[in-house]
Protein backbone atom coordinates (compact mmCIF):
# COMPACT_ATOMS: atom_id res chain seq x y z
CA UNK A 1 0.00 0.00 0.00
CA UNK A 2 1.42 3.31 -0.97
CA UNK A 3 2.46 5.54 1.82
CA UNK A 4 0.23 8.55 2.48
CA UNK A 5 2.01 11.81 2.85
CA UNK A 6 0.51 14.45 5.02
CA UNK A 7 1.30 18.11 4.51
CA UNK A 8 0.83 20.45 7.48
CA UNK A 9 0.27 24.17 7.04
CA UNK A 10 1.29 26.11 10.08
CA UNK A 11 0.12 29.68 10.44
CA UNK A 12 2.20 31.69 12.77
CA UNK A 13 0.86 34.92 14.21
CA UNK A 14 3.24 37.56 15.27
CA UNK A 15 1.93 39.68 18.15
CA UNK A 16 1.37 43.40 17.37
CA UNK A 17 -0.02 46.37 19.14
CA UNK A 18 -3.04 48.41 17.86
CA UNK A 19 -4.32 51.82 18.97
CA UNK A 20 -6.50 51.93 22.15
CA UNK A 21 -9.33 53.79 20.46
CA UNK A 22 -11.47 53.65 17.37
CA UNK A 23 -12.76 56.99 16.17
CA UNK A 24 -14.89 57.89 13.18
CA UNK A 25 -15.72 61.55 12.67
CA UNK A 26 -18.49 61.93 10.14
CA UNK A 27 -21.62 64.12 10.43
CA UNK A 28 -23.72 60.95 10.84
CA UNK A 29 -22.47 57.45 11.59
CA UNK A 30 -24.70 54.43 10.92
CA UNK A 31 -23.56 50.97 12.07
CA UNK A 32 -25.80 48.05 11.05
CA UNK A 33 -25.63 44.27 11.03
CA UNK A 34 -26.61 41.98 8.22
CA UNK A 35 -30.22 40.86 7.96
CA UNK A 36 -31.02 38.80 11.04
CA UNK A 37 -27.69 39.62 12.59
CA UNK A 38 -26.94 41.21 15.94
CA UNK A 39 -24.98 44.32 16.69
CA UNK A 40 -22.95 43.86 19.85
CA UNK A 41 -21.04 46.52 21.69
CA UNK A 42 -18.97 44.86 24.38
CA UNK A 43 -16.62 46.34 26.96
CA UNK A 44 -13.22 44.91 27.71
CA UNK A 45 -12.82 41.58 29.51
CA UNK A 46 -11.77 43.31 32.71
CA UNK A 47 -15.13 45.05 33.13
CA UNK A 48 -14.68 48.25 31.17
CA UNK A 49 -17.53 50.73 30.71
CA UNK A 50 -19.62 51.47 27.67
CA UNK A 51 -20.20 55.22 27.52
CA UNK A 52 -22.63 57.05 25.24
CA UNK A 53 -21.82 60.73 25.52
CA UNK A 54 -23.65 63.18 23.25
CA UNK A 55 -22.35 66.73 23.16
CA UNK A 56 -24.18 70.02 23.07
CA UNK A 57 -27.94 69.51 22.87
CA UNK A 58 -27.62 65.93 21.54
CA UNK A 59 -29.24 62.91 23.15
CA UNK A 60 -29.25 59.12 22.96
CA UNK A 61 -32.16 57.32 21.30
CA UNK A 62 -33.07 53.63 21.46
CA UNK A 63 -35.74 53.18 18.85
CA UNK A 64 -37.78 56.37 19.18
CA UNK A 65 -37.19 56.77 22.90
CA UNK A 66 -35.07 59.66 24.10
CA UNK A 67 -33.07 57.78 26.71
CA UNK A 68 -31.63 60.87 28.40
CA UNK A 69 -35.13 62.30 28.82
CA UNK A 70 -36.34 58.94 30.14
CA UNK A 71 -33.50 58.79 32.67
CA UNK A 72 -34.26 62.38 33.68
CA UNK A 73 -37.91 61.49 34.36
CA UNK A 74 -37.01 58.28 36.19
CA UNK A 75 -34.45 60.01 38.38
CA UNK A 76 -36.52 63.14 39.08
CA UNK A 77 -38.17 63.59 42.47
CA UNK A 78 -41.83 64.61 42.99
CA UNK A 79 -42.63 68.09 44.31
CA UNK A 80 -42.48 68.70 48.05
CA UNK A 81 -45.11 70.74 49.91
CA UNK A 82 -43.90 73.54 52.15
CA UNK A 83 -45.04 73.41 55.78
CA UNK A 84 -47.37 76.42 55.77
CA UNK A 85 -50.31 75.55 58.05
CA UNK A 86 -51.04 73.34 61.02
CA UNK A 87 -53.04 70.29 59.88
CA UNK A 88 -53.62 71.97 56.52
CA UNK A 89 -55.93 74.68 57.94
CA UNK A 90 -55.52 77.93 56.04
CA UNK A 91 -57.47 80.06 58.50
CA UNK A 92 -60.88 81.30 59.59
CA UNK A 93 -62.52 84.21 57.74
CA UNK A 94 -65.55 86.33 58.60
CA UNK A 95 -68.26 86.58 55.94
CA UNK A 96 -67.45 89.30 53.41
CA UNK A 97 -63.74 89.36 54.31
CA UNK A 98 -61.12 89.25 51.57
CA UNK A 99 -59.14 86.00 51.27
CA UNK A 100 -55.62 86.13 49.83
CA UNK A 101 -53.13 83.37 50.68
CA UNK A 102 -50.75 80.94 49.01
CA UNK A 103 -50.22 77.19 49.14
CA UNK A 104 -46.61 76.50 48.20
CA UNK A 105 -44.52 73.56 47.03
CA UNK A 106 -41.00 73.25 45.61
CA UNK A 107 -39.57 71.14 42.81
CA UNK A 108 -36.30 69.42 43.88
CA UNK A 109 -35.02 69.89 40.32
CA UNK A 110 -35.95 73.58 40.39
CA UNK A 111 -38.58 73.35 37.64
CA UNK A 112 -41.95 75.08 37.35
CA UNK A 113 -45.07 73.68 39.03
CA UNK A 114 -48.82 73.64 38.36
CA UNK A 115 -51.53 73.63 41.06
CA UNK A 116 -54.93 72.02 40.64
CA UNK A 117 -57.90 71.31 42.93
CA UNK A 118 -58.57 67.57 42.70
CA UNK A 119 -61.11 66.98 45.45
CA UNK A 120 -63.57 68.75 47.72
CA UNK A 121 -64.68 72.35 47.19
CA UNK A 122 -63.31 75.82 47.71
CA UNK A 123 -65.67 78.35 49.32
CA UNK A 124 -68.06 79.92 46.77
CA UNK A 125 -66.43 83.00 45.26
CA UNK A 126 -62.91 81.78 46.09
CA UNK A 127 -60.53 80.59 43.34
CA UNK A 128 -57.14 78.89 42.94
CA UNK A 129 -54.48 80.32 40.60
CA UNK A 130 -53.04 77.26 38.83
CA UNK A 131 -49.70 78.93 38.11
CA UNK A 132 -48.92 80.50 41.48
CA UNK A 133 -50.91 78.52 44.05
CA UNK A 134 -52.63 81.69 45.26
CA UNK A 135 -56.10 81.27 46.76
CA UNK A 136 -58.16 84.47 46.62
CA UNK A 137 -61.71 85.78 46.76
CA UNK A 138 -64.35 86.86 49.27
CA UNK A 139 -65.43 84.67 52.16
CA UNK A 140 -69.10 83.63 51.99
CA UNK A 141 -71.31 84.80 54.84
CA UNK A 142 -72.04 81.36 56.34
CA UNK A 143 -70.80 79.14 59.15
CA UNK A 144 -69.00 76.40 57.23
CA UNK A 145 -65.78 74.43 56.82
CA UNK A 146 -64.57 73.85 53.26
CA UNK A 147 -62.08 71.00 52.78
CA UNK A 148 -60.33 70.46 49.47
CA UNK A 149 -57.37 68.61 47.98
CA UNK A 150 -54.75 70.36 45.83
CA UNK A 151 -52.32 68.52 43.54
CA UNK A 152 -49.02 70.11 42.58
CA UNK A 153 -47.43 68.66 39.42
CA UNK A 154 -43.95 69.16 37.92
CA UNK A 155 -42.99 69.19 34.25
CA UNK A 156 -42.37 65.43 34.31
CA UNK A 157 -45.91 64.68 35.50
CA UNK A 158 -44.81 63.76 39.02
CA UNK A 159 -47.09 65.15 41.67
CA UNK A 160 -47.84 65.48 45.36
CA UNK A 161 -51.29 65.93 46.94
CA UNK A 162 -52.27 67.71 50.13
CA UNK A 163 -55.57 68.38 51.90
CA UNK A 164 -56.38 71.93 53.05
CA UNK A 165 -59.36 73.58 54.70
CA UNK A 166 -60.84 77.07 55.07
CA UNK A 167 -63.34 77.99 57.79
CA UNK A 168 -65.89 80.79 57.29
CA UNK A 169 -68.11 82.42 59.88
CA UNK A 170 -71.45 84.19 59.51
CA UNK A 171 -71.20 87.96 59.83
CA UNK A 172 -74.38 89.29 61.44
CA UNK A 173 -75.35 92.06 59.03
CA UNK A 174 -77.85 93.52 61.50
CA UNK A 175 -75.36 94.39 64.25
CA UNK A 176 -74.96 97.90 62.85
CA UNK A 177 -78.76 98.53 63.04
CA UNK A 178 -79.02 99.55 59.36
CA UNK A 179 -82.84 99.84 59.21
CA UNK A 180 -84.26 103.32 59.85
CA UNK A 181 -87.76 104.66 60.63
CA UNK A 182 -88.63 101.68 62.81
CA UNK A 183 -87.73 99.05 60.22
CA UNK A 184 -86.93 95.51 61.37
CA UNK A 185 -83.63 93.94 60.27
CA UNK A 186 -83.33 90.29 59.21
CA UNK A 187 -79.81 88.90 58.73
CA UNK A 188 -79.30 86.98 55.49
CA UNK A 189 -76.40 85.44 53.58
CA UNK A 190 -74.07 88.27 52.53
CA UNK A 191 -76.72 90.94 53.18
CA UNK A 192 -79.61 92.06 55.33
CA UNK A 193 -83.30 92.67 54.65
CA UNK A 194 -85.26 95.51 56.23
CA UNK A 195 -88.97 95.07 56.82
CA UNK A 196 -90.15 98.67 56.75
CA UNK A 197 -92.98 100.48 58.50
CA UNK A 198 -95.82 101.61 56.22
CA UNK A 199 -94.95 104.33 53.70
CA UNK A 200 -91.20 103.73 54.08
CA UNK A 201 -89.02 101.67 51.81
CA UNK A 202 -85.64 101.24 50.19
CA UNK A 203 -82.84 99.00 51.41
CA UNK A 204 -82.64 100.74 54.81
CA UNK A 205 -86.23 102.12 55.00
CA UNK A 206 -84.83 105.61 54.47
CA UNK A 207 -87.22 106.47 51.61
CA UNK A 208 -90.67 107.96 52.14
CA UNK A 209 -92.39 105.95 49.41
CA UNK A 210 -95.44 108.18 49.20
CA UNK A 211 -93.13 111.05 48.17
CA UNK A 212 -90.76 109.05 45.98
CA UNK A 213 -91.70 109.62 42.32
CA UNK A 214 -91.02 106.60 40.11
CA UNK A 215 -90.09 108.61 37.02
CA UNK A 216 -93.20 109.42 34.99
CA UNK A 217 -92.91 113.17 35.67
CA UNK A 218 -91.50 115.06 32.67
CA UNK A 219 -89.11 116.97 34.97
CA UNK A 220 -87.49 113.82 36.37
CA UNK A 221 -88.24 111.36 33.58
CA UNK A 222 -86.74 107.88 33.99
CA UNK A 223 -89.59 105.73 32.65
CA UNK A 224 -89.17 105.63 28.83
CA UNK A 225 -91.94 106.52 26.39
CA UNK A 226 -92.18 102.86 25.35
CA UNK A 227 -93.53 102.07 28.83
CA UNK A 228 -96.43 104.52 28.44
CA UNK A 229 -99.52 103.15 26.65
CA UNK A 230 -103.15 104.11 26.16
CA UNK A 231 -106.48 102.83 24.84
CA UNK A 232 -108.88 104.92 22.71
CA UNK A 233 -106.75 108.05 22.57
CA UNK A 234 -108.30 111.20 21.11
CA UNK A 235 -106.58 112.89 18.16
CA UNK A 236 -102.83 113.33 18.18
CA UNK A 237 -102.36 112.91 21.91
CA UNK A 238 -100.22 109.79 22.54
CA UNK A 239 -99.74 108.15 25.92
CA UNK A 240 -96.17 109.51 26.16
CA UNK A 241 -97.65 113.01 26.49
CA UNK A 242 -99.48 111.97 29.66
CA UNK A 243 -96.62 112.81 32.02
CA UNK A 244 -97.00 115.12 34.99
CA UNK A 245 -95.73 118.61 34.07
CA UNK A 246 -95.48 117.73 30.36
CA UNK A 247 -96.19 120.67 28.01
CA UNK A 248 -99.16 118.81 26.52
CA UNK A 249 -101.02 115.78 27.84
CA UNK A 250 -102.90 112.63 26.99
CA UNK A 251 -106.57 112.85 25.93
CA UNK A 252 -108.94 109.87 25.74
CA UNK A 253 -112.28 109.55 24.04
CA UNK A 254 -114.63 108.25 26.74
CA UNK A 255 -114.90 106.07 29.86
CA UNK A 256 -113.58 103.10 27.90
CA UNK A 257 -110.28 104.95 27.42
CA UNK A 258 -107.35 104.55 29.78
CA UNK A 259 -103.75 105.71 30.31
CA UNK A 260 -101.27 103.09 31.52
CA UNK A 261 -97.75 103.18 33.03
CA UNK A 262 -95.39 100.19 32.99
CA UNK A 263 -93.02 100.61 35.96
CA UNK A 264 -90.58 98.07 34.51
CA UNK A 265 -90.79 95.76 37.53
CA UNK A 266 -93.17 94.97 40.35
CA UNK A 267 -93.04 97.91 42.75
CA UNK A 268 -94.75 98.88 45.98
CA UNK A 269 -97.01 101.75 44.89
CA UNK A 270 -97.99 104.19 47.64
CA UNK A 271 -99.50 107.21 45.85
CA UNK A 272 -100.64 108.61 42.49
CA UNK A 273 -101.08 112.15 41.20
CA UNK A 274 -102.78 113.84 38.22
CA UNK A 275 -103.04 117.18 36.47
CA UNK A 276 -105.62 118.35 33.93
CA UNK A 277 -104.65 118.89 30.30
CA UNK A 278 -106.38 122.22 29.68
CA UNK A 279 -109.36 124.04 31.12
CA UNK A 280 -111.37 122.36 28.35
CA UNK A 281 -109.99 118.82 28.57
CA UNK A 282 -109.61 117.41 32.07
CA UNK A 283 -110.64 114.39 34.11
CA UNK A 284 -112.75 115.07 37.20
CA UNK A 285 -112.76 111.49 38.50
CA UNK A 286 -110.98 108.26 37.63
CA UNK A 287 -110.54 104.70 38.78
CA UNK A 288 -107.17 103.09 39.46
CA UNK A 289 -106.44 99.57 38.22
CA UNK A 290 -103.27 97.59 38.75
CA UNK A 291 -101.58 94.40 37.52
CA UNK A 292 -98.38 92.44 37.97
CA UNK A 293 -98.35 90.80 34.54
CA UNK A 294 -100.14 93.30 32.28
CA UNK A 295 -102.93 90.84 31.51
CA UNK A 296 -105.10 90.59 34.61
CA UNK A 297 -106.07 93.96 36.15
CA UNK A 298 -107.75 94.62 39.51
CA UNK A 299 -109.57 97.75 40.67
CA UNK A 300 -108.61 99.41 43.90
CA UNK A 301 -111.54 99.07 46.29
CA UNK A 302 -113.46 101.15 48.78
CA UNK A 303 -115.01 98.32 50.69
CA UNK A 304 -116.81 96.30 48.03
CA UNK A 305 -117.04 99.19 45.53
CA UNK A 306 -114.44 100.30 43.06
CA UNK A 307 -112.49 103.25 44.45
CA UNK A 308 -113.02 106.56 42.62
CA UNK A 309 -110.32 109.24 42.87
CA UNK A 310 -110.77 112.96 42.25
CA UNK A 311 -108.79 114.41 39.39
CA UNK A 312 -107.62 117.95 38.66
CA UNK A 313 -109.47 120.48 36.55
CA UNK A 314 -106.54 122.89 36.64
CA UNK A 315 -103.60 122.72 34.30
CA UNK A 316 -101.02 123.52 36.99
CA UNK A 317 -102.60 121.99 40.09
CA UNK A 318 -101.37 118.53 41.08
CA UNK A 319 -103.98 116.41 42.85
CA UNK A 320 -102.28 113.61 44.78
CA UNK A 321 -103.78 110.62 46.60
CA UNK A 322 -101.86 108.51 49.13
CA UNK A 323 -103.26 105.00 48.97
CA UNK A 324 -104.76 103.48 52.12
CA UNK A 325 -102.84 100.27 51.45
CA UNK A 326 -99.81 100.08 49.16
CA UNK A 327 -100.21 98.13 45.92
CA UNK A 328 -97.72 95.59 44.60
CA UNK A 329 -97.88 96.11 40.86
CA UNK A 330 -95.90 96.66 37.70
CA UNK A 331 -98.72 98.19 35.62
CA UNK A 332 -100.83 101.13 36.82
CA UNK A 333 -103.87 102.11 34.76
CA UNK A 334 -105.81 105.42 35.05
CA UNK A 335 -109.36 105.04 33.70
CA UNK A 336 -111.58 108.18 33.44
CA UNK A 337 -115.03 108.16 35.13
CA UNK A 338 -116.17 111.76 34.73
CA UNK A 339 -114.55 114.45 32.58
CA UNK A 340 -115.04 117.72 30.71
CA UNK A 341 -115.33 117.46 26.90
CA UNK A 342 -112.76 114.71 26.60
CA UNK A 343 -110.80 113.07 29.45
CA UNK A 344 -107.37 114.69 29.50
CA UNK A 345 -104.73 114.03 32.16
CA UNK A 346 -101.06 113.96 33.08
CA UNK A 347 -99.90 111.55 35.79
CA UNK A 348 -97.17 110.41 38.20
CA UNK A 349 -96.81 107.28 40.35
CA UNK A 350 -95.02 107.17 43.73
CA UNK A 351 -93.51 104.19 45.50
CA UNK A 352 -90.46 102.07 46.32
CA UNK A 353 -88.69 98.97 45.10
CA UNK A 354 -89.59 95.82 47.02
CA UNK A 355 -86.86 94.65 49.42
CA UNK A 356 -85.74 91.07 48.91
Amino acid sequence: MAAIKTTCLVLCFIPYTIASFFEIQYPNVLVTAETGGNLTVEAGPQGGNIIMKPTGNGTVYIGKTDMLKLFEIVNSMPPVWELNAVHGSLGTFLGGASISLNVEAVDPEGGSLKYEKVSGALPPGVHLNKNTGQISGTAPDVDATYQFGIRVTDKHGKYADKIFSIDTRDNNQCLSNPCTHGGTCVDDIDHFICTCQQHYGGKTCATNCASHALGVDQRSKTIPDAQMSAHYSYGDHPASDGRLNAPQGWIGQNTASWLQVDLGDVMEVHAVATQGYTSTYYTSEYQLLYSSDGNSFVNTKNGTDNMVYSGSSNVNTVTKHVLTSPLRARFIRFQPVTFNSYPGMRVEVYGCEINS
